[in-house]
Parts: C-alpha cells; structure tokens; sequence
C-alpha cells in the first residue's frame, strides 16, 4: 500500500475487497500480458468492481466496462487501483 498527494490508498487490485469499486491507476508489466489487460479495459481511470473470488482466492471475477473477466491474482498484481468511496 502506498498514499498519494490527495491521501488516496494506493493497492494492487489483488488487494481490493469483494463487492468494492475501483479506479485504475496504473497497469505494470510488459510484452503481452500488459497489452492484453489494456486490451480488456484495464486503462487508467477506469472504475470497475471486484465481483467475486474463487473458493480459494484465485482467481478473481471484476466487471469492467460492462464486461466480467477472470483474473489470476498474479496479473491482478500487475494493477494499481484505488479504491471508490
């Protein structure tokens, strides 16, 4: 966790809580597994919503965009979120 200028939490969306929205703020990582996640909507001020996770925490279910992908919480890592109040 780290905090911003505006005393935001900073998380990884791995991190983020079921049933709590999100704000993208950064996607890390390089080659394909970056372009993929831009790809699905993972941009910069996107929100969206951890929907649910798997009985033993991965993967993770999140709507973003109006579309519900499936994420290992290995590429989950790869995203900064904050969370929306």
């Amino acid at each position: 966790m780290s905090k911003n200028q505006t005393d935001t939490t900073i998380l990884t969306l791995a991190g983020i809580q079921t049933g709590q929205h999100f704000r993208i703020k950064t996607v890390h990582g390089q080659g394909e597994i970056r372009q993929r996640l831009i790809d699905l909507g993972f941009i910069k001020n996107e929100v969206g919503s951890v929907i649910r996770e798997a009985l033993l925490k991965d993967p993770i279910e999140v709507e973003i965009k109006g579309t519900r992908v499936s994420l290992r919480r290995s590429e989950a890592r790869m995203i900064d979120a904050e969370v929306c109040k």
